[in-house]
């Protein structure tokens, strides 16, 4: 046996007080005043009143109340039976219910000096209650608050309730409250009407659940163009700043876009969206285009009214053939202006670089008339020296007499084999004198 599995809930407690046509209901937990429990955690009941008037004519109504809860809207000098009953969701039981108790109504004195008619405007998380007051009457209001899980405990939560900054003794019938309230949670509100310093009295109660109760405003819409292309830039209900509009709520964008024209309207577009810019593509030239964006939350099932109606025109259409030869055009000019430049510059630098390093000439290896010391270029390579050949220029003349050749002059020189020219070389002086008559020898 799982005691925790076979132990059913027994019937809870039960109070009325009946006061000013209202019935008050006090519910006490099933073990209240058990030592030992089995249900230690008394806040995870829920509470289900059953209550009908006991009369011929009886019709059961049913209620989900807090422990300290208020019952209105019950006909004036009549018997009401009550019953009670506590559940636990989490576990899917189902208690018994509490003996019937049964309590008289009182007559309700309508007191005109009490706020009548209350009710919440909010929009964009900004949060309004108004009400109905009598005029011409010297009358302050109070407004009051209390934090919603007050309620869920199994205590008294009347002198819980907490004044609206901003909206204590004042005369005006309405009150900003956006001040108190938070998205992780929900709120009771009242008014307290006082005429002098003695009377006053109570409104009834609104509940406030924020994220339930707030109004989805129209998106900020801005139109642009470029090329064929409308683009829609929305801002989010209460501007980019509001985080909670933006975050809590995952709003997603309907839009609404045609084009419009002096004699008719064309048929009416749609698309969905969830960021904040959208794109229609290839509008028509010289043309009149139209927005509307609404925003809506899927999560809350809520949607805000379209936004006011935005137009922008279209400018006239420019011929490809012209846009194309423009580009080109362009281009070649570009191209022009950048490119002959360089192609002079590196021009030039080549120049430079083949006259130094690739001369059309090269100097011979040993040039006389510097002090016989050889020339060299820091910028030329060191090379093998060149093969030079030794020439000999002889002059004969060949006279009659006895056939006899005379030489009348001897030359020597040296040619280098790239060349063509003779320069004389006096070193070899007497060399070239061995030389001559050694041939005038072999000669005779």
């Amino acid at each position: 046996m799982v005691p925790e599995q076979v132990a059913q809930i027994g019937p809870p407690g039960l109070e009325l007080q009946s006061t000013n046509g209202v019935v008050k209901v006090t519910v006490s937990p099933p073990e209240a005043n058990q030592r030992k429990k089995m249900w230690i955690n008394d806040l995870s009941f829920k509470y289900n009143l059953v209550f009908w008037e006991n009369s011929s004519h009886a019709q059961l109504q049913s209620k989900k109340i807090f422990p300290f809860d208020t019952i209105d809207d019950l006909a004036p000098d009549s018997t009401y039976c009550f019953k009670v009953q506590a559940n636990l969701p989490s576990e899917g039981k189902q208690g018994f219910f509490s003996p019937t108790r049964c309590v008289k109504t009182a007559q309700k004195v309508n007191d005109l000096l009490c706020a009548t008619n209350l009710s919440v405007l909010a929009l964009n998380m900004k949060f309004h209650l108004l009400w109905s007051g009598q005029e011409n009457q010297d009358v302050n209001y109070n407004v009051q608050y209390l934090i919603g899980y007050l309620k869920d405990l199994n205590d008294d939560y009347s002198d819980k309730w907490l004044s609206v900054p901003r909206c204590e003794n004042i005369t005006s019938t309405w009150c900003n409250f956006s001040s108190i309230i938070t998205t992780t949670g929900f709120y009771y509100l009242r008014v307290q009407a006082r005429e002098g310093h003695n009377k006053s009295c109570f409104s009834r109660e609104v509940k406030v659940d924020p994220l339930k109760t707030n109004g989805i405003g129209p998106p900020g819409v801005r139109l642009d163009l470029s090329d064929t292309l409308l683009h829609i830039l929305i801002s989010p209900p209460g501007g980019d700043e509001d985080e909670v509009m933006r975050d809590h709520y995952d709003l997603s964008y309907r839009i609404l876009y045609w084009k419009n024209s002096s004699d008719m309207k064309e048929e009416v577009k749609q698309k969905e969206v969830k960021q904040t810019i959208a794109t229609v593509p290839d509008v028509s030239p010289s043309s009149l285009y139209c927005v509307q964006v609404q925003a809506f939350s899927e999560p809350y099932n809520k949607s805000s009214a379209y936004s006011q109606q935005q137009c922008i025109h279209t400018p006239a259409g420019t011929p490809s053939a012209l846009i194309i030869a423009g580009i080109f055009m362009g281009a070649l000019l570009v191209v022009l202006l950048v490119g002959a430049p360089l192609v002079f510059v590196f021009y030039q630098a080549y120049n430079k670089i083949k006259y130094v390093f690739f001369p059309s000439c090269q100097p011979p290896l040993n040039i006389e008339g510097f002090g016989a010391q050889p020339f060299s270029s820091p910028y030329l390579s060191a090379a093998a020296e060149e093969a030079v050949e030794n020439c000999c220029v002889i002059d004969s003349m060949i006279t009659e007499e006895g056939n006899q050749i005379v030489f009348t002059g001897y030359k020597h020189s040296t040619q280098s084999s790239r060349d063509s020219g003779n320069y004389s070389n006096d070193d070899n002086t007497s060399g070239s004198k061995g030389s001559k008559e050694t041939l005038e020898k072999e000669i005779v």
